[in-house]
């Protein structure tokens, strides 16, 4: 092929206020060629995934990274567009599994490469950290959930002012603005929680797009009302969606790409998102009846300084759980073959070069 393919990166989990939470298997549900690595952390799944992506781009395909929530540094996921072909981490804590027998998916497992009598004598090491991965993530979780109700509290001190026929007219004015006569769907994360804090790729992902309106407001403002109504709007009308959800609440859109329309639709709403010279800057505190920002609800309200305080709290509990993982990965990185994974990894790639 020609010259080095397009590298994009999108969230696929977060550390949600519900679990860890993963778009990986709606991802897969259309692809036709499916590869699940399985294996102990520490196998090498993710640096398989990264050097396998790496070495197609090379080869002038383009490529997208699946990133986890888990370790934002390292993938647990590959798309490759052209072959319409994944590779996945199977071994996530919601595990990752074909859809039905005889259905896509290869299960690959490296724990085959992995010398099981040096792991014996570490056996009582592994569990215990096993264990305080566990415990560490469902604090966290349990933090993270009363961290959204603080932020629902926030939300609900301007629900009531909301001006549903203002809202219904705004939908329809940039509905009409943006969707000509003319449906497939696609769901990341705008952020993720991570042991590093909230991390999002809005202004990456958003930056190809022709036009972009940010919408910027109080919370409880109908921002989350306006794009999920433009959502159903354009999904109706068969435009292609990628739909981008908050890290701390999965049920919540930050970000609505609609890709065959080069159109972002972002929840500015706490995020640091730089202005470009095509944004369309919407204020929703016009949506509000008699709006007077309420002073218990501001930046550094009580109320505000809570929030992020669990978030904090959560992001340490995470660091901790981080740093378990990655005992645990170096003990079994120890005793991997990972000439064996090499070998196999390179087995894939010829593999997927003769899909085309």
């Amino acid at each position: 092929m020609g010259s080095k393919g397009k590298i994009r990166y999108v969230f696929t989990s977060s550390n949600t206020s519900q679990g860890f939470h993963t778009f990986i298997p709606d991802l897969l549900l259309d692809i036709k060629k499916i590869y699940i690595l399985k294996g102990a952390a520490g196998t090498g799944k993710s640096t398989f995934i990264r050097l396998l992506g790496e070495s197609l781009s090379q080869q002038g395909y383009e490529v997208e990274f699946w990133i986890s929530a888990l370790d934002p540094v390292n993938p647990d996921g590959l798309y490759i567009p052209q072959l319409d072909a994944a590779v996945v981490n199977g071994s996530l804590p919601k595990a990752v599994d074909p859809r039905y027998p005889g259905g896509p998916g290869e299960i690959i497992n490296l724990g085959i490469y992995l010398d099981k009598t040096a792991i014996e004598s570490q056996h009582d090491q592994i569990m215990e950290l096993a264990l305080r991965v566990e415990k560490q993530n469902n604090k966290a979780y349990n933090i993270l959930k009363d961290a959204a109700e603080l932020k629902e509290d926030i939300q609900k001190a301007n629900t009531g002012n909301l001006n549903k026929e203002k809202i219904q007219q705004l939908t329809e004015r940039v509905g009409e603005e943006i969707l000509g006569p003319r449906q497939r769907e696609k769901h990341y994360f705008a952020s993720a929680v991570t042991a590093d804090g909230m991390i999002d790729y809005i202004d990456e992902l958003s930056v190809t797009c022709l036009k972009r309106y940010v919408f910027k407001g109080p919370p409880g403002s109908g921002i989350a009302t306006v794009i999920n109504e433009l959502a159903c709007k354009a999904g109706a009308k068969g435009h292609f969606l990628e739909f981008y959800h908050c890290g701390l609440d999965s049920e919540n859109i930050a970000m609505l790409i609609i890709g065959d329309l080069q159109i972002a639709l972002i929840d500015a709403g706490g995020l640091e998102i730089s202005s470009k010279p095509w944004d369309m800057i919407i204020d929703m505190s016009t949506c509000l009846d008699d709006y007077v920002p309420d002073l218990k609800y501001v930046n550094n309200s009580e109320v505000f300084r809570n929030y992020e305080s669990q978030v904090l709290q959560a992001q340490k509990l995470l660091e901790c759980t981080q740093q378990a993982l990655q005992e645990l990965k170096k003990i079994h990185a120890r005793s991997m073959n990972f000439a064996l994974v090499d070998q196999k990894r390179e087995e894939i790639r010829m593999e997927l070069c003769k899909l085309i």
